[in-house]
């Protein structure tokens, strides 16, 4: 009686076939049915293009990377000890003083995920 085939025995009988001339797995039928070594091969070829160009969320997506951790903390200890700088104002100053170009909305990203006013002496905004 033939036993079942596992996850295991599928994917070593599959990853075999990529080094198997078609011709030759007809040969092999006296292991396993050609068809069965054809539609593991076929899976493999399936997934490994599916992986290659799917949009995957486990990859990183390609593009700018955002604002490194030295500027997001001179920003934010700028807005620290200067609670009145706006993000324009603040976006000027570090671009000035570091001789880099710097966006007002990268600055207000910056600042709403970053920066919370201390309870002390500060203001809180309205809202």
């Amino acid at each position: 009686m033939p036993r079942n085939l596992t996850t295991l025995d599928r994917f070593v009988l599959g990853l075999t076939t990529l080094f198997v001339s078609p011709r030759r797995i007809a040969k092999l039928g006296a292991v396993v049915k050609p068809a069965t070594l054809l539609k593991f091969h076929k899976a493999l070829v399936h997934r490994k293009y599916r992986l290659l160009f799917s949009s995957s969320s486990r990859r990183r997506k390609p593009g700018p990377k955002g604002p490194s951790a030295e500027l997001i903390a001179a920003i934010v200890e700028m807005k620290r000890r200067n609670p009145q700088f706006g993000c324009m104002r603040i976006a000027q100053q570090i671009a000035y003083a570091f001789d880099i170009e710097l966006d007002k909305d990268v600055v207000r990203r910056v600042l709403a995920k970053h920066y919370r006013p201390d309870d002390s002496g500060t203001m809180a905004r309205p809202g």
